[in-house]
C-alpha cells in the first residue's frame, strides 16, 4: 500500500482486512506481484482447518502456521494488524471469548512512546504506520481460550546480525503483547524442522477431507485396522485397512493422511515415514509435549 492516504485506509477497512475471526478473517496484508521479497520465499495457500487462502510472507511463517494447525489452535490470523490508536483485544468477537474481561490496547504510538521507540508512518505519507503481527493463535485453555503470537523472522543462525529497527519492532511487539496478557514468540526460518514440515504439508490437504467428506465416518475404523497391523508395511497396512472399510487404493491414502493428520493413527512427524517399513509410533507424545511446551497445557 505504498504511498498510503486515509482514503486508501479507510477502503481497505471497509473491505474487512485485518478483521474478523476464523473463514471471515483478512488479513491486513496480501501477497501480489507488486510486493515479493528478496529473501523470503513466500506462500498464498488454501489452508484447510482454517478454510480460508492465507497468505504467508516466508517460508518460516507458513511452516509455523503448518505447526500451530496440527497442533489444534482453534485460529490462526496472519498479517495481523496492531493498530496505532486505542483498539479492542484481539480476542473481541471471537467464538468462546468473554468480552467483558477482554483488556484493550492502548495502541501501538502510547507503547511506543512509553519504549522511547520511534513509531513511524507509512511510506510516503504523515499518516501512522500500521504495523502488523506475523501470526496471532487462538488457542485453547482450562478456563477459556488465549492468545498466543508469533514474530517469524528469517534467522537461520543465533549469532546472526539483526537489524536495530527490527530489534526496536520486535520489542514493540513484545510490549504489546505483555499489555494484552498474551503470550509472544519469536521463531526463525530454522524453528520446524524439514522432516516435520515436509510430513505437515503432505498431510495438511486431508486435514478435514474437504473434498471427500464421505470418507470421514470411516476414519476410526480404518485408523483401528492400521493400527492393529503394526507388523505390517504401512502400504500393506494401508491396503488392509482400505479393503476392511470397502474403499478404493486412493481413497485409502487419503483417508491415511487424514488419519496422520488428526493422530487417530499415532506416526511421529519428525521420522522419515518409509511406506515399505512398519508405522513408527511417537506423535502423539510430540504433540503434547510441544503442546506444553509453547502453551503450558495440552488438549
Amino acid at each position: 500500500m505504498k504511498g498510503m492516504t486515509y482514503k486508501k485506509l479507510y477502503a481497505h477497512i471497509r473491505l474487512g482486512h485485518g478483521i474478523g475471526h476464523g473463514t471471515e478473517y483478512k488479513p491486513w496484508l496480501t501477497l501480489r506481484r507488486k510486493n515479493p521479497s528478496p529473501t523470503s520465499n513466500q506462500v498464498v495457500s488454501f489452508m484447510p482447518p482454517l478454510q480460508r487462502t492465507a497468505h504467508y510472507f516466508s517460508r518460516g511463517e507458513y511452516h509455523t502456521a503448518l505447526l500451530l494447525l496440527w497442533l489444534g489452535v482453534l485460529d490462526l490470523r496472519e498479517q495481523f494488524p496492531i493498530w496505532p490508536v486505542a483498539h479492542p483485544n484481539p480476542l473481541n468477537g471471537a467464538p468462546g471469548a468473554l468480552t467483558a474481561n477482554l483488556k484493550w490496547s492502548r495502541g501501538l504510538i502510547a507503547i511506543a512512546k512509553e519504549a522511547n521507540i520511534e513509531h513511524g508512518h507509512e511510506i510516503g505519507s504523515s499518516q501512522p504506520y500500521v504495523a502488523s503481527l506475523d501470526l496471532v493463535a487462538t488457542i485453547p485453555r482450562n478456563n477459556g481460550i488465549g492468545l498466543s503470537i508469533f514474530s517469524s523472522k528469517p534467522i537461520s543462525e543465533p549469532s546472526s546480525q539483526i537489524k536495530w529497527r527490527t530489534l526496536e519492532r520486535l520489542e514493540l511487539e513484545r510490549r504489546y503483547a505483555a499489555e494484552l496478557g498474551a503470550q509472544y514468540f519469536i521463531s526463525s526460518s530454522a524453528l520446524i524442522p524439514m522432516p516435520i514440515a515436509g510430513q505437515l504439508e503432505w498431510w495438511l490437504d486431508c486435514s478435514t477431507l474437504h473434498f471427500a467428506p464421505e470418507l470421514l465416518p470411516l476414519a476410526s475404523q480404518f485408523a483401528s485396522v492400521i493400527s492393529s497391523h503394526s507388523d505390517l508395511t504401512l502400504s500393506e497396512a494401508i491396503e488392509c485397512a482400505a479393503n476392511a472399510t470397502f474403499i478404493n487404493i486412493d481413497n485409502g491414502w487419503l483417508l491415511f493422511r487424514h488419519c496422520a493428520w488428526k493422530q487417530l493413527i499415532d506416526i511421529d512427524p519428525s521420522s522419515r515415514i518409509l511406506t515399505s517399513h512398519p508405522l513408527r509410533g511417537g506423535g502423539v507424545e510430540l504433540r503434547n509435549k510441544l503442546r506444553l511446551r509453547l502453551f503450558g497445557e495440552t488438549w
